[in-house]
C-alpha cells in the first residue's frame, strides 16, 4: 500500500513537475526572444554584427541555451546572400563558440535539440530585417528531469519514512484522513496566506485538540488581520488627507505663518516668499513682529493681537510692512491659535492676503466718485447760477434798450453787462467741468492740431521756457471737441510756466499706445484697446505728494490768492472724462512733472457743423412755445422774443407744454430748458416728435447729465438737437439767432 501510494505521487510530481519545467522553458524562450528582437533590431538596421553577437553570448551564458542562431537579411544583401547566418552554440565541453551554418556536426546537434523557438525581427518601419531561433538540448532538459527524480526519490524516501513512523506509533483507525483533511485545510490560504476555512476536528481526541488549537490560533489571527487592516485605512486616510493639506499649504494663494506660543516663526509657505522677498529660512526662528515695526500705528496692532490671542479669540488686521528690498505693501492679517487636545495653545496661525493693488484701485475709484459727485453738484449750482445770471443779463439789455438817450445809465449797464459775462463765463468753466456729454466732438488729428497751436503755446510760456515738441509718425485720429483739447494743452502749458518760474523745458509729445486690461482696470476707462497718448511735461518744481492727491479737485489751486481759480485741471480732467479716457500725473519735487491724457482711437467720425454769422438781429412773425421752469428767466426770454416781433406762449413745466400744445394750434417751435423737474427737455421733445413730428424744437442748457439716455434708440433725434443746442446764459443775439436757424432748417 505504501509501495503504490509512494510510486502514485511520485509519477504524478514528476509528471507535473515535468510539464512545469518544459513550460517554464518556452515562457523563458519567448521573453528572450522580445528581449532580443527589441535589443537587436536598431543594431541589425545598422549592420553591427559584433554588438548582437555579444548580446546572444551573454544570453547564452546566463540562460543555458545550448545555442542562438540569428539570420541577418540585411547583411546578407550586402554579401550577396539570401541571409547572412550567424549566433552562438555550445561545444561538446559546453564552452560556448561560434555558430558555423557549414558545420555538418553542429547541424546535427541542432536537430537532436529537445525544444526550438524562432521568430521574425522586425524594424519600427515594418520591414524584415532577420530571424532569431533558439535552441534548448536534451542535456538540459535531462539535468532537469534528472534533478526532479533526484528530488522525487528524496521526498519519496522522507514521505515513507513519516509514513512508517506514523503507522508504528499511530494504534488507532482512521489517522491519515483527519491530518489529511488539516493539510488540506491549511494548504488553502487567501491571498495574504492565512487558511481561508476551518480545519475540521474529528478524529482521535489528540488530532481533534490539535485542531480546535489550530482553529483558536486561525480566528486570532484573522482578528488581528481585520483591526490592522482597519488602522492601515485610517492610517491611509489620514495620510492622504495631511498630503492634501500640504499641497493646498503650500500652493495657497494667501501667505500662511505658522509661528510657536511665543510668537516665533516655524513654517511661511511659498506665497509668503513670493509677496515679502524673504527666504523662509530668514525667517524661521525670528519673531512676528517684525511685521509690525513700520508705524507707531502698527505696533499698537500687534500688542493688540497678542491680547486677542491670549484671550483665545480671533483676530483681523491690515498693516503697511516692507519687503525684503524695503518695498512698502499692504497685507491684511488674521491670526488664531491652534490647540492641542488638552485645549492649551499649541501654535498659532497667521493667514496673509497682500491688499495692495486692492487699496490702491480702492482710492482711485473713491477719487472717481468724488470727482462724478462734485462735478453734479458743480453743475447743479452752475445751473441754477445761469439761470440767475440769464435773468440779470436779459434785463439789462431790456434796459439798455429802454434807456437810449441816457449815457450815464448805459455806463452803468455796459459795467453790470461786463460782470453778469464775467460771471457766465466763471459757470462755463464750472459746467465744462461737470459736462458728461460728448457735443462738439469732431474727427481731429492731434499733431496738425498741436502744430497749428504751436506757436500759441510758446507765446503764452514766455521766452525763458523752452518749448520741445515731439510727435509721433502715423498717429490715430480720435473723436473729440478741438476746443476742449486746445484749453487742455493751454492749461497744462500755463501750470506747467508757473512751475518753472527761472526758466526750463516744456515738452510736448505725442504717440499710440495700447492699453492692457490691467491698465484699464486701475484708470477706471470703459475698455481696453488702442488710445493715443498726449503728454505734456516741464522741468519745474514739482508737486508735492499730499497735492497730487486733490491737484484735480476744482478750486483747488496752489498759487496766490487772486491767481489761479482752481479749474484748470478740472476743466482738462472733465474734457478727459467726458472723452472716454484717462489722465495719470509723473510728479517729483525738484525733477518736474509730467501729464499723460489717453485719447480713445477713433474708428470714424463726422465734421462739426459750422453756424452762419449774421450781423444784424433776425426776428420773424411766428408763434414760439417758451418751456422753463424757472419763472424769471422764462418772462426774459418771452420778452426777448417779442421785441424780435414773435409771438409767445409760457410754461413752467413740460407736462404744462404738453397740455398746451394738445389744445392750441399754430405753434411753430418749442424753445426748452433741459434740466427741469418732471419731464425735461429731451423727454419733451421725443413726446414732440411723436405726436407733432412738424413741430420745430430749439434746447437750451448749461449742462445735461442724461444725454445719453435719450442716445440709445433715438440717435438722430438726439444730434439733431446737440447741433442745435442753445448754451446759458445765452444774449439776445445768441437767441435771436438760434430761433431764426431753426425756424428756417
Amino acid at each position: 500500500m505504501v509501495t503504490i501510494i509512494m510510486s502514485v505521487q511520485s509519477s504524478y510530481t514528476y509528471i507535473s513537475t515535468k510539464n512545469k519545467i518544459i513550460q517554464e522553458m518556452k515562457q523563458s524562450s519567448r521573453q528572450t526572444i522580445a528581449s532580443l528582437q527589441k535589443n537587436i533590431t536598431n543594431l541589425m538596421a545598422a549592420y553591427s554584427i559584433n554588438e548582437y553577437d555579444n548580446i546572444i553570448f551573454n544570453e547564452i551564458e546566463h540562460r543555458s541555451y545550448f545555442s542562438i542562431v540569428v539570420e541577418d537579411y540585411n547583411m546578407g544583401k550586402i554579401l550577396g546572400k539570401d541571409a547572412y547566418i550567424s549566433g552562438k552554440i555550445q561545444d561538446i565541453n559546453g564552452k560556448i563558440i561560434n555558430f558555423d551554418s557549414e558545420n555538418e556536426e553542429q547541424l546535427k546537434r541542432l536537430e537532436a535539440c529537445y525544444y526550438s523557438d524562432k521568430d521574425n525581427i522586425i524594424s519600427s518601419t515594418g520591414k524584415k530585417l532577420g530571424t532569431v531561433t533558439i535552441y534548448i538540448s536534451n542535456q538540459s532538459m535531462t539535468q532537469e528531469l534528472n534533478k526532479i527524480i533526484r528530488d522525487t526519490i528524496i521526498n519519496s524516501i522522507v514521505i515513507s519514512l513519516l509514513l512508517i513512523f506514523s503507522l508504528i506509533i499511530t494504534i488507532r483507525f482512521f489517522i491519515l484522513k483527519p491530518i489529511s483533511n488539516i493539510i488540506t485545510a491549511i494548504n488553502h490560504t487567501d491571498k495574504e496566506g492565512i487558511p481561508s476555512g476551518l480545519i475540521p476536528s474529528h478524529g482521535s481526541t489528540e488530532i481533534s485538540t490539535l485542531s480546535h488549537t489550530m482553529n483558536n490560533m486561525l480566528l486570532s489571527i484573522r482578528d488581528s488581520k481585520v483591526r490592522l487592516d482597519e488602522q492601515y485605512d485610517e492610517l491611509k486616510a489620514r495620510e492622504e488627507q495631511l498630503k492634501i493639506l500640504s499641497m493646498a499649504t503650500e500652493q495657497s494663494p494667501v501667505s500662511i505663518i505658522v509661528c510657536s506660543p511665543d510668537n516665533i516663526i516655524e513654517y511661511a509657505n511659498p506665497q509668503f516668499e513670493k509677496i515679502s522677498g524673504f527666504e523662509v529660512s530668514e525667517v524661521v526662528g525670528r519673531s512676528i513682529s517684525f511685521l509690525f515695526e513700520q508705524s507707531e500705528a502698527d505696533k499698537k496692532q500687534l500688542n493688540l493681537l497678542q491680547e486677542y490671542l491670549n484671550a483665545d479669540k480671533k483676530y483681523i488686521c491690515e498693516i503697511t510692512t516692507v519687503t525684503s528690498r524695503g518695498i512698502e505693501y499692504c497685507i491684511q492679517m488674521s491670526a488664531s491659535a491652534i490647540l492641542n487636545d488638552n485645549g492649551s495653545v499649541s501654535h498659532y496661525i497667521y493667514v496673509a492676503e497682500d491688499v495692495t493693488e486692492f487699496r490702491k484701485n480702492e482710492m482711485l475709484l473713491r477719487n472717481s466718485q468724488k470727482m462724478d459727485a462734485v462735478g453734479q453738484l458743480t453743475g447743479g449750482i452752475a445751473h441754477d447760477f445761469n439761470n440767475l445770471l440769464g435773468i440779470i443779463m436779459g434785463n439789462l439789455e431790456l434796459l439798455k434798450m429802454d434807456l437810449g438817450g441816457q449815457p450815464v445809465a448805459l455806463e452803468r449797464i455796459e459795467q453790470a453787462l461786463a460782470g453778469t459775462e464775467r460771471g457766465a463765463k466763471l459757470t462755463r468753466k464750472l459746467l465744462n467741468f461737470s459736462r458728461q456729454d460728448n457735443q462738439g466732438q469732431e474727427l481731429t488729428y492731434i499733431n496738425s492740431f498741436i502744430e497749428n497751436i504751436h506757436e500759441l503755446i510758446a507765446k503764452s510760456v514766455t521766452a525763458v521756457i523752452q518749448v520741445e515738441v515731439h510727435l509721433a509718425e502715423n498717429l490715430w485720429p480720435v473723436n473729440i471737441d478741438p476746443g476742449d483739447l486746445e484749453d487742455a494743452i493751454l492749461n497744462l502749458s500755463l501750470n506747467a510756466r508757473d512751475a518753472m518760474p527761472e526758466g526750463g523745458t516744456l515738452i510736448i509729445e505725442t504717440a499710440n499706445k495700447h492699453l492692457d486690461t490691467a491698465f484699464v482696470q486701475q484708470e477706471h476707462i470703459a475698455s481696453e484697446g488702442d488710445y493715443v497718448m498726449i503728454s505734456v511735461s516741464d522741468t519745474g518744481t514739482g508737486i508735492s505728494e499730499e497735492n497730487r492727491k486733490k491737484i484735480f479737485d476744482p478750486f483747488f489751486t496752489t498759487k496766490e490768492f487772486g491767481k489761479g481759480s482752481g479749474l484748470g485741471l478740472s476743466m482738462v480732467y472733465g474734457f478727459v472724462q467726458r472723452s472716454g479716457g484717462a489722465i495719470r500725473l509723473y510728479s517729483e519735487e525738484g525733477v518736474g512733472s509730467s501729464f499723460h491724457i489717453y485719447l480713445r482711437r477713433a474708428i470714424e467720425g463726422h465734421d462739426a457743423q459750422q453756424g452762419e454769422e449774421k450781423i444784424e438781429l433776425p426776428g420773424g412773425e411766428e408763434t414760439i412755445l417758451i418751456v422753463d421752469d424757472e419763472r424769471s428767466l422764462a418772462e426774459t426770454a418771452k420778452m426777448y422774443l417779442q421785441r424780435l416781433g414773435y409771438k409767445t406762449l409760457l410754461a413752467y413745466s413740460g407736462k404744462e407744454a404738453i397740455d398746451i400744445l394738445s389744445t392750441t394750434q399754430d405753434i411753430d417751435l418749442v424753445f426748452s430748458d433741459v434740466v427741469m423737474s418732471g419731464i425735461d427737455g429731451f423727454e419733451l421733445s421725443f413726446e414732440v416728435v411723436k405726436k407733432w413730428p412738424g413741430l420745430k424744437i430749439l434746447l437750451t442748457s448749461g449742462f445735461s447729465s442724461k444725454h445719453a439716455e435719450y442716445s440709445n434708440g433715438h440717435q438722430q433725434i438726439y444730434l439733431t438737437l446737440i447741433k442745435g443746442l442753445l448754451e446759458k446764459p445765452y444774449s439776445i443775439k445768441e437767441l435771436a439767432f438760434a430761433i431764426r436757424r431753426t425756424l428756417d432748417e
